[in-house]
């Protein structure tokens, strides 16, 4: 359990916002930092970097690596878990992936406490929005409704979780909620919508780590891959026939 007892390091580039935070063992965030940019390779490094030198600890110190798996931008999600991996794998430290849906409904249920279901939502490009239906009340941490992310057109995403919802009052909020703001105001109703929620958290993604590590559980860095929830648009060519 030495990965606990030391401060964490967790980051997510799901969304066009890169967000890094150090997690003490305690929980209590030791430092932030947050970035918007069309791609996060040339700024998450240097967010690391200033994060730790707040926090004055080094990567050698770390507990863990926590890093957003997504679903989220193909490119985003790739520079993240590179420079994931980059840095635990000369140093040893545990890798440990975290649903960006999942940290996002944390922020959710952070944000609109009393609510029972939360529809977290980031946008997936192509007119859809990646999402998940979560029941905040069964306890601190909101659970997943269903085995799979749902990737929607807005509408049909509104459909769905009301059918689901079975007349319980759905609140959303995330990147896909705020693309599409009118669509799903007309289908959900204003008191559903938290626009502009800052998420998926890196504070979120920490707590969500520290919690896969105390039951023993980290990810393997060779083969730890993005959840990008739909097959990358470039694809390897076929080779010909004959």
């Amino acid at each position: 359990m030495e990965a606990v007892a030391q401060p964490l390091l967790a980051f997510d580039t799901a969304t066009s916002t890169a967000r890094v935070a150090l997690i003490a063992p305690t929980g209590a965030c030791l430092a932030h930092r947050a970035k918007s940019a069309a791609r996060h390779s040339a700024n998450l490094l240097g967010l690391v970097d200033e994060v730790l030198r707040e926090g004055q600890v080094a990567v050698a110190g770390l507990g863990a690596i926590a890093c957003g798996a997504g679903p989220g931008s193909f490119t985003g999600l790739r520079v993240g878990l590179a420079v994931a991996k980059g840095l635990a794998l000369p140093t040893g430290r545990p890798l440990v992936l975290v649903s960006s849906l999942d940290a996002l409904a944390l922020d959710l249920a952070a944000a609109c406490p009393g609510s029972s279901l939360l529809l977290a939502c980031i946008d997936a490009g192509k007119g859809q929005v990646y999402a998940r239906l979560y029941d905040a009340s069964v306890g601190q941490v909101p659970l997943p409704r269903g085995e799979n992310d749902w990737v929607l057109l807005p509408r049909e995403l509104c459909r769905l979780a009301i059918e689901v919802a079975a007349g319980r009052l759905v609140v959303a909020g995330g990147s896909g909620v705020d693309r599409y703001l009118e669509e799903m105001r007309g289908a959900l109703g204003e008191d559903a919508l938290r626009p502009s929620l800052a998420g998926p958290s890196a504070q979120a993604i920490g707590r969500l780590a520290r919690e896969r590590l105390r039951r023993g559980e980290h990810d393997d860095i060779e083969t730890a891959v993005p959840r990008y929830g739909r097959p990358p648009d470039i694809t390897r060519p076929k080779k010909p026939l004959g």
